[in-house]
């Protein structure tokens, strides 16, 4: 019994009255610290579940390690035509739940192989069951989840019900139980990858950022998610934990080719400017389009465009050598490889890096000029012909930049970059 741990843990004897005490000092730690704590390394908690798949335990979700997706470390559900899965845990004694966070996926960040649509129940006997209704998600997207309860409960049991899954089989990475409704929760920074390309397969372009973060001296096991910007939208910012930063890739299609509702969610959010982004090349003159034009107006490119009408100005190509159709770029001049950049006012995410700098370049399109409520902070350096190199959104962290710090060819830039940006966003989420 945990009293009894307890006991021993204090070297007094395991008579009637201290194991009294220590249930009562066990119920106050539990529900009156004003901290939310998690005892989920108690080898008293029976877990048991539908099914486990070979490879896996149904304990794993319990094991301490948040993340790891290794053998026995994670519960699996045996694959299933239809079907219910569910896992479940009994408590020894009555333990008070007020929030549950959920950790699932058995890949490192990309959402698969997880629930989409479950429950969470509650249970004093293990025989008729609550549904709490807090809990209940019928299109899950997320890799980490906080459930908060409106109000605490007081069970023994706690069964998750799964009805659909994405993937083959429901994976649980971890389950952590905590007494307080609304209490911190503490979770480490996570970032979210975007994959800013038409192909809505994971993972995919943008997955390249995830080294870089884990290069930078203290985020070496950062978490992450990615997701394509088509199912990108401030309902999956807003859940629990949310990201410190996102990260969008660049693409391929010119910007006649794209469907603009794609970009909505993502209009959305930078509307919004709650969410430090950090964006590349194309990503980033998806950005600039959103801030000019936006998804509801018709959308076209240099070699599609009427001059004398011209749907989005703001996008140009650098120039061409000849004439040709939308999507084909042989007759594009490109900027590719190593370039120098100049810093045009001081900005704290390139702070160390000097007036003057290189970056790695793979583009013929180019942002005009900044849209309104947005600064250029980093221009073309000496032999570069690309003039808008980096656009911030004013009073926030949110960064458009026409280069690739994802990118192979220089390193010392681009972590210099990522570490500024993250510790600028994270100093900005603080207080926000």
């Amino acid at each position: 019994m945990a009293e009894v741990i307890i006991a021993s843990k204090l070297g007094f004897p395991q008579h009637a009255l201290m194991r009294w005490f220590s249930v009562l000092l066990f119920s106050f730690l539990s529900v009156a610290s004003p901290a939310a704590t998690s005892s989920n390394n108690s080898q008293e908690w029976v877990a048991t579940a539908s099914s486990t798949l070979e490879g896996s335990a149904v304990r794993g979700p319990l094991d301490g390690d948040r993340f790891s997706a290794g053998a026995n470390q994670v519960w699996k559900g045996r694959p299933l035509q239809q079907g219910l899965w569910t896992w479940q845990v009994q408590f020894p004694n009555p333990r008070v739940i007020g929030s549950i966070l959920q950790i699932q996926g058995d890949h490192d960040f990309v959402f698969t192989n997880a629930p989409s649509q479950y429950r969470w129940l509650t249970s004093d006997d293990g025989q008729q069951w609550r549904a709490l209704r807090e809990t209940s998600v019928s299109e899950e997207t997320r890799l980490y989840r906080i459930h908060r309860l409106k109000h605490r409960v007081r069970t023994r049991y706690l069964r998750l019900e799964i009805t659909a899954i994405h993937g083959a089989f429901p994976t649980l990475r971890e389950i952590e139980f905590f007494p307080e409704t609304q209490k911190r929760i503490p979770f480490p920074p996570w970032v979210l990858l975007v994959n800013s390309t038409d192909d809505s397969r994971l993972p995919n372009h943008g997955q390249e950022f995830l080294p870089l973060v884990r290069s930078i001296p203290g985020w070496a096991n950062a978490p992450a998610q990615q997701v394509w910007v088509g199912k990108l939208d401030p309902e999956f910012v807003a859940i629990e934990p949310k990201p410190l930063c996102a990260f969008f890739s660049g693409s391929f299609k010119d910007w006649c080719e794209v469907h603009r509702e794609t970009w909505r969610g993502t209009e959305k959010i930078l509307h919004a400017a709650r969410l430090p982004i950090w964006a590349s090349c194309g990503g980033a003159q998806g950005l600039a389009i959103l801030a000019e034009t936006g998804v509801d107006r018709s959308w076209d490119c240099p070699h599609c465009r009427d001059p004398k009408k011209p749907r989005l100005p703001i996008y140009t190509h650098i120039g061409h050598t000849g004439s040709r159709l939308c999507g084909d770029y042989s007759a594009c001049i490109f900027e590719r490889g190593a370039h120098n950049v100049r810093l045009l006012q001081s900005d704290p995410v390139f702070r160390g890096l000097g007036s003057e700098f290189q970056v790695m370049e793979s583009h013929c399109g180019q942002i005009e000029w900044p849209p309104p409520g947005w600064e250029c902070v980093v221009g073309a350096g000496a032999g570069t012909q690309t003039r808008i190199q980096c656009l911030r959104r004013k009073g926030r962290p949110i960064y458009a930049a026409q280069f690739h710090i994802e990118m192979a060819g220089t390193p010392t830039t681009s972590q210099t970059i990522t570490s500024n940006f993250l510790e600028a966003a994270r100093s900005w989420r603080g207080p926000n």
